[in-house]
């Protein structure tokens, strides 16, 4: 296509891709049960006492590409919720395995596999499945809701000391980049955690380990942080109570303004 003035295209408002993960029992699915009647891409158990919610039970990367096929015809969901990708990651490794004709991740990639290559193997059947989510976001008007828990792992900054953070569980360092970037939304799900009594030296390092108090209390936090992945492209809360009411509230807001 060559470009011209005359093929300029504007901007429209399309409904929004959350990745909500957090720690493991703290409402995720919950939360995804309650969003505008969706229909679930169930990876592993969380519909759990979750009466009367639509879903289908995904046990293979071709269960994903059927569903996500039959969601292109008509029908009155709104949103189609992925619970979680965390679970699924080994079924698409699986099928990377078949499509490579081996037995271990470790052989898959060019004259024998090693040095990570199944990492970028793996790029391409990712993409698969964000862009038939997408297409259901543009051509079925579908919000797009994917789940996940979360790890702590260790991160290297070139400019500053190693630190732990949570990220999402994926093995696939690759593939989690290319999920926070393409989300709209990434919401980090945990309790609130106050310290009390730890003390510091005078360059700031810890020298007494502080005691942990919690009261309970759920929160999503929906700006990064340092110990946590979090983001979001509409001008929403750094953080919310984790309930689908103050989310979906959080958006009507700033639709209004």
């Amino acid at each position: 296509m060559s470009i011209s003035l005359e093929n300029l295209k504007k901007s429209s408002s399309l409904p929004p891709r959350d990745l909500l993960y957090g720690t493991q029992g703290i409402g995720k699915s919950t939360l995804g049960s309650l969003v505008p009647n969706p229909v679930f891409l169930a990876t592993e158990d969380g519909l759990l006492g979750l009466q009367g919610v639509d879903h289908w039970e995904i046990r293979s990367y071709q269960d994903i590409v059927d569903a996500i096929t039959a969601l292109h015809e008509e029908h009155a969901f709104q949103t189609v919720v992925l619970d979680t990708v965390t679970a699924f990651e080994p079924m698409l490794h699986r099928h990377l395995l078949e499509l490579w004709h081996t037995d271990s991740i470790d052989k898959v990639g060019a004259n024998g596999g090693g040095f990570y290559k199944w990492r970028n193997e793996a790029l391409p059947l990712w993409q698969e499945i964000l862009d038939g989510l997408d297409s259901l976001r543009l051509n079925r008007g579908m919000r797009i809701t994917l789940i996940g828990h979360s790890i702590d792992k260790e991160i290297k900054p070139p400019e500053a000391d190693p630190y732990r953070k949570y990220t999402i569980d994926l093995l696939n360092d690759k593939a989690a980049s290319m999920i926070y970037r393409w989300a709209d939304v990434v919401g980090f799900c945990n309790y609130r955690i106050n310290v009390t009594g730890a003390t510091r030296d005078k360059r700031g390092q810890v020298t007494k380990a502080g005691r942990a108090i919690g009261s309970g209390e759920r929160v999503m936090y929906l700006s990064e942080r340092p110990a946590f992945y979090a983001k979001n492209r509409f001008d929403l809360p750094d953080e919310v109570a984790l309930n689908c009411h103050e989310y979906l509230n959080a958006f009507n807001h700033t639709e209004e303004e």
